[in-house]
């Protein structure tokens, strides 16, 4: 019932972010480009690690991602020497579900709010290295997201959490 309502809850939100979707700094770096062949295992809520005093409250740590297992790796460019490294078959790629990135497109958001787990996609992510109100930070926005195959028996939900959280000192 719980997985029911947080799937729920995150295909809701994904609809209203979907409208706000904001573009891309004008000053942004391309480190690199990676286009895979993946199969959609379902979303997951990542609590906040607590490694700040705002957390967990204040501090906008905690995320719902949607999780893909890498299938193949169609194309892969990597231009300079930073970015981030080629993605194999059989790893998880983890992807953001809830948040506005910048230079992702709406339609990207509301074709992720589509998905059944076990649905095959062609997920095209690219990272950059932008400066955004004088700070600069590494994004990594979803170009490209198209479903290749739907899902004719769909994957068990995915377990709640298995990565470690720090406990939070009080």
């Amino acid at each position: 019932m719980i997985g029911r309502s947080f799937s729920l809850f995150v295909a809701l939100t994904l609809v209203s972010l979907s409208a706000f979707a904001s573009p891309l700094p004008p000053k942004a770096e391309l480190l690199a480009s990676n286009t895979v062949t993946a199969q959609f295992l379902g979303t997951r809520a990542l609590p906040c690690p607590g490694r700040t005093a705002l957390c967990p409250e204040r501090c906008g740590h905690a995320a719902a991602v949607a999780v893909f297992r890498v299938l193949s790796n169609e194309a892969y460019d990597k231009p300079g020497k930073y970015g981030d490294d080629k993605t194999e078959p059989g790893s998880e790629l983890m992807i953001d579900a809830a948040a506005d990135t910048p230079g992702q497109d709406a339609a990207v958001s509301e074709t992720l709010a589509a998905l059944t787990p076990g649905d095959v996609v062609r997920l095209t992510q690219k990272h950059y290295y932008a400066e955004m109100g004088g700070v600069h930070m590494p994004i990594r926005p979803v170009t490209e997201l198209t479903v290749k195959e739907k899902s004719q028996k769909p994957l068990p939900p995915l377990p709640e959490n298995p990565y470690p959280v720090m406990p939070i000192a009080r």
